[in-house]
């Protein structure tokens, strides 16, 4: 059984209509891994949408650095990642977004999935992965991100 990790970034501000790396989560170079759950919360009350974006960076941003944490029971060692970066307040270097789509999250709200056995988000070794949020208005958020590795 994989080893799961789950990243959560506490509350994080959000300014209307300008894009947010919420999580740069960089592969280690002899260790892939794999997207199984993502739940993002926002407070607003305002009504409004959220684009979400899952893409890659060459440069990293400044953010506050995360240490994933083991996830569920009997779980062994530390996840085999670069530095994990949360909250970014300058955003990394030439995002381009990825092959999945973006998807818009309706304000207010949750958005919460756990992906289906097979068909998880798989970031290969080398790999700089960042999520980036761009609200319609001020709102703060909140991250929960599991991967298996």
């Amino acid at each position: 059984m994989a080893t799961q990790y789950v990243i959560a970034t506490g509350s994080m501000a959000l300014t209307g209509t300008v894009p947010k790396t919420v999580i740069e989560i960089p592969t280690g170079a002899t260790a892939p891994f794999i997207v199984v759950g993502l739940e993002v919360v926002f407070d607003t009350v305002t009504p409004g949408s959220c684009v979400a974006e899952w893409g890659t960076y060459a440069t990293t941003g400044t953010g506050t650095t995360a240490t994933p944490l083991l996830y569920g029971c009997d779980q062994g060692p530390a996840a085999i990642l670069g530095t994990v970066k949360i909250n970014d307040s300058a955003e990394p270097t030439s995002f381009a977004r990825g092959t999945l789509p973006s998807w818009l999250i309706p304000l207010p709200g949750m958005y919460s999935t756990l992906t289906p056995y097979t068909r998880e988000f798989y970031r290969p070794v080398s790999t700089l992965t960042a999520l980036r949020l761009t609200a319609s208005t001020g709102t703060n958020v909140f991250v929960n991100l599991v991967i298996e590795q």
